[in-house]
């Protein structure tokens, strides 16, 4: 069956299963929760960097808040994870097993990507040596994995909260989709802390707000919230006191413009020398994307079909 590669190992209260062959011990990875070696924080959990003894490393997701109502909830978690980790796509981060304990703690495996997110980069002070063609790539890359997740996977997955921090780059800066299929289970954990209500704010789709209605096409105004991102240089929220998004902002500048006076307006400072032609296709298809009518945004099958044919 599917699962042959699928092992369980048992140590001290944890029960491992691995969703592919690897030599990974319960030991070796519980000596790596230690402060340390967290590399990132969010609504879902902490993140720690594990080296194993082999020189592998692993990226370990602690989660938080995701025990509440055991018993047949934790069932079905443990039936999605297993979905998770069938999923193999060389634009999405691989999930390569999960630990958990019976005092409802989980710990989730990931593939270890040493270029961190690319939200980190491209706001960070070295943003700007992330070149024209780097972002088209990564929007390509990125563009890949999430149409992957809506169209190749049965039952179909739905990201839910598709952020440029959401989005990690491996040894040679190709993009990685993470964090997909988790938001459902931390809802109201920490409701006051911004990243939990599935989906960030200024990437939330405004159908979400009104309805809570969650179909693949959030993901998408969230994806075209990402190619702003990665035109402009910009945050997804401007100013958290005026709650000022990118898109609205986006919208307001180039309200009375034409297209390629559109792009000069909002084009990050920092790139120099990108092909115009391009530039204006991506800010279309962005704004595509944002639209506020979700039947009117894109599919990602068919955005993967326009970014992958930029005029020349």
């Amino acid at each position: 069956g599917p699962d042959t590669n699928f092992s369980i190992q048992k140590s001290s209260g944890w029960r491992l299963t691995l969703f592919q062959q690897l030599d990974l011990k319960v030991e070796d990875l519980l000596q790596c929760i230690k402060q340390e070696n967290i590399i990132g924080k969010g609504g879902a959990g902490i993140v720690y960097r594990g080296t194993m003894p082999s020189g592998l490393d692993i990226a370990i997701k602690q989660l938080v808040g995701s025990s509440s109502n055991r018993g047949q909830r934790d069932h079905g978690f443990a039936a999605e994870i297993k979905t998770l980790g069938r999923i193999k796509h060389r634009n999405i981060v691989r999930l390569l097993g999960y630990m958990s304990n019976n005092k409802d703690s989980n710990l989730l495996l990931y593939e270890y990507m040493p270029n961190g997110s690319l939200g980190k980069i491209l706001h960070g002070e070295n943003g700007g040596e992330f070149q024209w063609e780097r972002r088209y790539k990564i929007a390509v890359e990125a563009a890949r994995g999430l149409c992957y997740l809506h169209h190749d996977c049965s039952p179909l997955i739905i990201h839910r909260d598709v952020k440029s921090h959401n989005i990690l780059l491996d040894s040679n800066f190709e993009a990685h989709v993470a964090d997909f299929g988790l938001a459902k289970y931390f809802h109201g954990v920490a409701a006051d802390c911004m990243s939990s209500v599935a989906g960030s704010f200024g990437y939330i789709a405004p159908e979400y707000g009104y309805t809570l209605k969650v179909d693949e096409k959030i993901d998408v105004y969230s994806f075209g919230v990402v190619l702003l991102e990665l035109i402009t240089g910009r945050k997804a929220v401007m100013n958290y006191e005026d709650a000022i998004s990118l898109v609205g902002w986006v919208r307001k500048t180039t309200k009375s413009l034409s297209s390629s006076s559109s792009v000069l307006a909002v084009v990050d400072p920092n790139l120099a020398g990108y092909p115009l032609a391009a530039v204006i296709h991506l800010f279309k298809l962005a704004m595509l994307c944002v639209d506020n009518d979700s039947s009117a945004r894109p599919t990602m099958r068919e955005v993967v079909h326009l970014i992958s044919n930029p005029p020349t």
